[in-house]
């Protein structure tokens, strides 16, 4: 199973790469396209399944008793699709805000005060880095939309 996962990043990696070089060019005009930053990534990605996948194959073999299923491994993924559903209905800055003050208050257990402080901190770095620095239109979300 775990082979099967790396081989299926691998695949992942490669239409990224594809893609990022093809479609949404990497190199334009003399400077990053819109695919520099995919291809980047990806490359990494392939390069890191590679190796895990090189290891899986001509490694050896552990004689441990295999991991038991955590519920803790998945959350990192399970608060990224979280996050995006809430990136849709909220919009990106509640969103953000709401993500970590979720997160540091519940799988951080910070208190309330440390909680409130750093997810306004944050969210106003991220919205003035992005939004007046960058000029990066920010998706307002359906709750914007219905107001």
């Amino acid at each position: 199973m775990d082979i099967a996962i790396v081989i299926f990043q691998i695949f992942v990696a490669v239409v990224w790469i594809q893609q990022g070089i093809v479609r949404y060019g990497f190199w334009v005009d003399g400077k990053p396209g819109g695919g520099f930053v995919p291809v980047v990534f990806a490359a990494l990605v392939l390069g890191a399944a590679i190796i895990i996948l090189i290891r899986g194959v001509f490694g050896k073999k552990s004689t441990q008793e295999p991991h038991r299923f955590q519920v803790g491994a998945y959350l990192p993924a399970a608060a990224a699709v979280i996050g995006a559903f809430m990136i849709q209905v909220l919009g990106i800055t509640a969103a953000v805000f709401f993500f970590v003050m979720i997160w540091m208050r519940y799988l951080s257990k910070y208190s309330w005060l440390k909680t409130l402080l750093s997810s306004a901190i944050f969210t106003l770095f991220i919205y003035g880095v992005f939004r007046f620095w960058l000029h990066v239109p920010f998706p307002k979300g359906l709750i914007y939309e219905l107001f």
